[in-house]
């Protein structure tokens, strides 16, 4: 034995280290123990899938999901599932005990798995317990994006009830649209007929996107859009999402050439509130345009849309968009207690909606 092993000093330090490592088999066994009584009376299967969601960090979405329906809940779950991909962290998505589920939220939810996926971030989760529910997230298209890359060339799938369509790079793609309204227009009229405030609300919606843009953001390279057909009720729901900064952001990050640089001082004297929600309502009707510029609206982009729904072109038209909610339709706007980091647009099409014949 060598001499300074026999010191009191070693002899120390070795006792030392064999506590610490007896410390940490005895956690190791406590572990090991918890987790056998976890395991107790499940299958090998349960067993397995136990394990697997281990790995990941697990978020329940909310009991009513519903971007339309209950915008709060909604929105603080998708800031959760924002922070765990800013920190690179995997994530499993719990919507076992789910009572509803609309298409609003599967079309966010699907923008946000994608973001995980794109930077190879593991996203997981399992089905609603309702049968009912889980058909539903099946019928969305929604695992068609589990892995698959996104480029500039949209796949459409003639007479399916339900699909969600997105777009690489935020470009306008104009053929979508047309193909939108014939079938859109079958399904309500039961021919095809020209729509002209649905292809112009698609169209606004997709250059808009480039406006709001921070392509160093998640999901900021995409938009997505949700088409749903109900052939009961002779209508079709539309659900478009910008995962970008949003409308106000946007409008903060002007430069100071740009038009709209300096517009929240030019707009004071219209404001009572100064609230978020009053200025989305300016914006919409277009006055706020005419302050800022100095020149009078040419009816684009979202003020476009709702001038569309003002012609009763389409309806039902609801906009979030960082903290506020806007129920365009029926003039009610008010803020958020939570911030959605982008912009939400959902639109209906029915009977009631101005069209015109198909002229081939």
């Amino acid at each position: 034995m060598k001499k300074y092993q026999t010191t009191a000093k070693y002899k120390i330090k070795n006792i030392k280290h064999a506590l610490k490592r007896a410390k940490r088999e005895q956690k190791s066994k406590l572990k090991r123990k918890f987790k056998r009584k976890g395991l107790l009376g499940k299958s090998r299967v349960q067993r397995k899938q136990n394990n697997a969601v281990s790995k990941y960090t697990k978020i329940s979405a909310p009991i009513n999901f519903s971007f339309i329906d209950d915008p709060e809940s909604t929105i603080k779950f998708l800031i959760k599932l924002e922070n765990l991909y800013l920190k690179g962290r995997s994530v499993f998505v719990d919507l076992n005990d789910l009572k509803s589920l609309d298409h609003s939220a599967v079309t966010v939810l699907v923008s946000v798995m994608f973001s995980f996926k794109s930077r190879s971030i593991p996203f997981n989760g399992n089905f609603p317990k309702k049968k009912e529910l889980a058909q539903k997230l099946i019928n969305s298209g929604f695992f068609k994006y589990l892995g698959k890359p996104i480029g500039n060339k949209i796949e459409y799938s003639i007479g399916k009830e339900n699909q969600i369509f997105a777009r690489a790079n935020k470009e306008v793609n104009s053929e979508l649209g047309l193909i939108v309204m014939a079938e859109a227009s079958s399904t309500i009229w039961g021919t095809n007929r020209i729509c002209k405030g649905l292809q112009r609300t698609l169209l606004e919606l997709m250059q808009n996107t480039n406006n709001h843009a921070d392509l160093t953001e998640k999901g900021a390279k995409h938009w997505w859009l949700s088409v749903n057909h109900n052939k009961e009720n002779k209508s079709v729901s539309f659900y478009f999402v910008d995962y970008g900064i949003g409308i106000f952001e946007s409008l903060k990050s002007k430069p100071a050439k740009n038009k709209w640089f300096g517009w929240l001082e030019k707009i004071k004297t219209k404001l009572v509130h100064g609230s978020d929600d009053e200025i989305l309502e300016l914006l919409l009707n277009g006055d706020m345009h005419m302050t800022v510029t100095g020149h009078h609206f040419r009816g684009k982009g979202l003020p476009g849309i709702k001038e569309v729904q003002d012609r009763n072109q389409i309806s039902n038209l609801k906009i979030i968009s960082n903290n506020v909610f806007a129920d365009v339709t029926k003039s009610n706007y008010y803020r958020l207690s939570n911030e959605f980091s982008g912009t939400f647009v959902t639109w209906e099409l029915n009977e009631k909606n101005v069209n015109s014949s198909w002229i081939i």
